[in-house]
C-alpha cells in the first residue's frame, strides 16, 4: 500500500504532493509513526515510515486501499496480460463496432462488467460497456465523469458504514477504519477544489496544448507558466481555451485517452501536439462536452471541511459522555462536603410554585383559551410545567366551588 497523506501537527491531512522529499514532520495516519516523503524517479510518490512500516499500511491488500475509484489507475484492477487481451479485442472489433464474438470473451471481463452481452447483434454478441472503454481510453470525458461519479461516493459510502459498524460494534478496527475514511475524504477533497484548465500554445510556428489542474486563480497559474515556457520559446503566446470548476479528477484521465499525442517541451510534461488538426478539434470538443459539475450534499460537506456524519455522531456521544461525567463528578464533590445533591429536601409548596415568573406565564396562556402545547410555547414553559399550573388551578377552582355550593348553617 502506498501511503499518500502524512497528519501535520495541528492534525490535519497532507499529501505528498504537497511537502518536499526527506524526512518529515508528518505522522502516519494508522499508527502515529514518523513519515518521510519518497520522492524518486522509478516508483509513485508516497511517505514511509522513518523506522519499522505499520501493519496497516504493510498487509494491506490493494483492493482496500482507500484510494479514488478510477483516478490514479485505469487498468480495472487487470494484470498486464489480461489488459493486453482488452486491447486487442477492442483494435480488433470494438474500435470499428463490430460484435465480439464468445471465443474472445474472458470471463474475468463478464466479471467486472467491461464486457456485456448485447442480443441485437448478429454476429458476436458482446460489446463493450462504459467502464470496458476506459482501460484502452476509449470513453468521452462527459461519459467517464458518468461513469467514476457515482462509484466516487458510493467508496464514501462504504467506507463510512465500516466505521460506522466499527463503533456501533466496539470492534478494534475502529482507528483504522476512520483513518481509512479521513484519507479517502482528502483526496476527495483535493480534487474538488481543483478546477481543470486547457491552454493552447502557440510558439515557432507551432500550436501545442496544455492541460493541467490548479486551486489557484487561472491567471496565476498561467503567469507560472509563461515563466517555464521561457526558457525554452523565444516568441509564444497562451490563450485559455476552457477552466472547468471541480474537475480535478479529469486531469489524469485525460491524460490516459491522449497519451499517444503528449509530447514533451524540454523538462516539462502534460503537453500535447495533434499532427492531425481534426484531432486536436476533438480533444478540445470532448472536454467542452463535459456537463458543468453538480455537486452533491456529501462533496458540499467535504469541500467545506466537516466531519463526516459517523464522526460527528461520535463527537456528539463522547460530548455527552464528558458531560455526564463533569455532573457526575460534581455531585460526588457535593456529597463529600455535606451539600445537598438533585432537588431540594423541603417540599415546594402550592402557592410558591404558581408565584414563579414560569407560573404566571402559563397561567395567563391558559386564561387565554390555548391547547397545553400552546400554552407551553407562549409561556416557554415546558408541556409538563403548564399541564401542573392546570391541573393544581383546576383543583382549587373546584374546591372553591364545592364550598360557594355547600349549605349555610342557619342556626
Amino acid at each position: 500500500m502506498w501511503l499518500r497523506y502524512g497528519v501535520a501537527p495541528d492534525k490535519t491531512l497532507v499529501s505528498i504532493e504537497d511537502v518536499p522529499r526527506g524526512k518529515t514532520q508528518l505522522r502516519c495516519p494508522y499508527c502515529g509513526g514518523e513519515l518521510a516523503a519518497k520522492k524518486g524517479q522509478r516508483k509513485e510518490h508516497h511517505f514511509a515510515h522513518t523506522n519499522e512500516s505499520c501493519r496497516e499500511v504493510a498487509e494491506r491488500s490493494d483492493r482496500l486501499i482507500p484510494t479514488l475509484p478510477l483516478y490514479d489507475d485505469f487498468n480495472i484492477w487487470l494484470t498486464g496480460k489480461e489488459l493486453q487481451q482488452l486491447k486487442t479485442i477492442w483494435n480488433r472489433y470494438g474500435s470499428k463496432n463490430k460484435g465480439i464474438p464468445n471465443r474472445e470473451v474472458d470471463p474475468i471481463f463478464i466479471e467486472e462488467n467491461l464486457l456485456e452481452e448485447n442480443e441485437y447483434r448478429l454476429l458476436g454478441k458482446y460489446q463493450f460497456t462504459k467502464l470496458g472503454k476506459i482501460p484502452v481510453g476509449a470513453l468521452s470525458l462527459m461519459l467517464f465523469n458518468q461513469v467514476q461519479e457515482p462509484l466516487l461516493l458510493e467508496k464514501h459510502q462504504q467506507l463510512e458504514e465500516n466505521a460506522e459498524i466499527a463503533y456501533q460494534e466496539r470492534e478494534s478496527n475502529l482507528h483504522e477504519c476512520l483513518s481509512d475514511l479521513q484519507i479517502y475524504r482528502a483526496g476527495f477533497k483535493k480534487i474538488l477544489l481543483n478546477t481543470l484548465y486547457y491552454l493552447q500554445i502557440d510558439a515557432g510556428g507551432e500550436t501545442i496544448y496544455k492541460i493541467g489542474v490548479t486551486g489557484r486563480e487561472i491567471e496565476e497559474r498561467v503567469a507560472e507558466i509563461k515563466n517555464e515556457l521561457a526558457k525554452y520559446f523565444q516568441h509564444f503566446t497562451v490563450k485559455v481555451l476552457g477552466i472547468w470548476a471541480h474537475r480535478g479528477n479529469v486531469e489524469k484521465y485525460f491524460k490516459h485517452r491522449y497519451a499517444g499525442d503528449n509530447f514533451t517541451v524540454g523538462s516539462l510534461t502534460e503537453y500535447y501536439k495533434f499532427h492531425n488538426p481534426k484531432n486536436a478539434t476533438a480533444a478540445l470538443r470532448d472536454l467542452r462536452r463535459m456537463k458543468e459539475k453538480e455537486l452533491s450534499e456529501i462533496e458540499v460537506d467535504i469541500l467545506a471541511g466537516r466531519p463526516s456524519s459517523i464522526e460527528r455522531i461520535i463527537e456528539q456521544e463522547e460530548r455527552a459522555d464528558r458531560r455526564s461525567n463533569a455532573i457526575k463528578k460534581g455531585m460526588e464533590r457535593a456529597i463529600f462536603w455535606g451539600q445537598n445533591v438533585g432537588r431540594p429536601s423541603y417540599a415546594e409548596s402550592t402557592e410558591h410554585f404558581l408565584e414563579k415568573p414560569s407560573s404566571q406565564r402559563a397561567i395567563a396562556a391558559i386564561n387565554e383559551g390555548l391547547s397545553l402545547r400552546q400554552a407551553a410555547e407562549k409561556a416557554g414553559v415546558s408541556v409538563n410545567t403548564v399541564r401542573k399550573v392546570k391541573a393544581i388551578l383546576d383543583l382549587k377552582s373546584e374546591i372553591s366551588q364545592a364550598v360557594h355550593n355547600a349549605p349555610k348553617n342557619t342556626s
